[in-house]
């Protein structure tokens, strides 16, 4: 079974031309990964969905999108309606490769995605939202289970990092990227749980009014 998720529309623009369905697609992240891959050389659908499967595979990185051959091919037709890729004879049938305008527009993706922030918050994020809505213990459980698979995750993109030697560290920065934020995330989840320990970060009196939730912070607390 092909691993698929679905993905948001690029906010770097979607290119113009075809139906409104081809051109959602053609702005997909999927869009921009297919992009990348027919960087390197042209490829059939098959080839584009091995390549990324085994570099995701090869990451320290978790969740990184591993799309079918379907996915791709759906993805490649409509990058090709818009005129950013065309097709090229190949050994296991037509394959896609990448046009003077799809580099240029890969590379224009590229930069936007860098310098703009990313408009979705992480679910993290949102689950921080809702943490006084749990217990103190319940809560505390989740967050210490949390720092123990971020130690894990830091432990394995350090390795991975130490290990790649041979490879131009320019080729690997996005592992660097992914171990400094997991550090981050876990030093941030660190200084809570030692607030909840000393109680200087205190989970308030709730009551439930019909005016909606109404509390009271114990004296002193923070």
């Amino acid at each position: 079974m092909d691993k698929t998720q679905t993905p948001a529309p690029d906010p770097s623009g979607t290119p113009a031309g075809g139906t409104a369905a081809t051109q959602t697609a053609a702005a997909s992240p999927l869009a921009l990964i297919s992009l990348g891959l027919l960087l390197e050389r042209p490829m059939t659908p098959r080839e584009l969905a091995l390549t990324a499967a085994e570099r995701a595979a090869g990451s320290p990185v978790e969740g990184l999108p591993t799309p079918g051959p379907r996915e791709f091919a759906a993805v490649a037709g409509a990058l090709g309606e818009a005129g950013l890729t065309e097709t090229v004879a190949h050994a296991d049938g037509p394959a896609h490769a990448l046009t003077e305008r799809g580099r240029s527009e890969f590379a224009r993706r590229v930069v936007a995605r860098l310098a703009r922030p990313d408009r979705q918050p992480p679910a993290f994020l949102t689950a921080v939202g809702y943490l006084g809505a749990l217990d103190e213990d319940r809560a505390t459980e989740a967050l210490r289970e949390r720092a123990g698979r971020l130690r894990e995750r830091a432990a394995r993109i350090g390795q991975a990092l130490a290990a790649d030697g041979g490879v131009p560290r320019l080729f690997v920065i996005e592992n660097e990227y992914a171990l400094r934020m997991c550090r981050a995330e876990l030093d941030w989840i660190e200084e809570v749980l030692a607030e909840i320990g000393a109680g200087t970060l205190a989970w308030p009196r709730v009551r439930v009014t019909e005016n909606g939730w109404e509390w009271e912070l114990d004296a002193g607390a923070g």
